[in-house]
């Protein structure tokens, strides 16, 4: 039997966390989540998730920190990487590829919105 995608989520937010638990339970995906980026970093080193969504301005090490250590790990290089915010200049967008982020996911966050996603770097 293969195991189901993991998905790790980097947000402090309760609202948010239950509808991404919503989301990746209807596609039959996990979720693991962290309330800070330093946990985030932590987590994805120890359960090498298909995919990281983390907050732009997550506690402790923000998106873009969280990317760039994330990228210079061998173990964790390859892991899509999918800034959540509410809002992204072109300048933003710059900064978070340098970083090595993959994609945003913009706010306001609704499950459909969030499967599409998750459906576009997973599947």
């Amino acid at each position: 039997m293969a195991s189901r995608k993991l998905v790790l989520l980097v947000d402090h937010h309760p609202e948010v966390r239950e509808v991404f638990q919503q989301a990746v339970e209807q596609m039959d995906l996990d979720l693991i989540t962290a309330i800070d980026g330093q946990e985030g970093l932590d987590g994805a080193k120890e359960h090498k998730p298909a995919l990281i969504v983390v907050r732009r301005d997550a506690p402790i090490l923000n998106a873009q920190s969280v990317s760039v250590l994330l990228k210079q790990s061998p173990a964790t290089e390859k892991i899509p990487v999918v800034v959540l915010c509410s809002g992204m200049t072109e300048e933003d967008k710059e900064l978070f590829k340098d970083a090595g982020c993959d994609d945003c996911l913009k706010e306001p966050l609704e499950k459909e919105k969030i499967m599409l996603k998750l459906k576009e770097w997973l599947d």
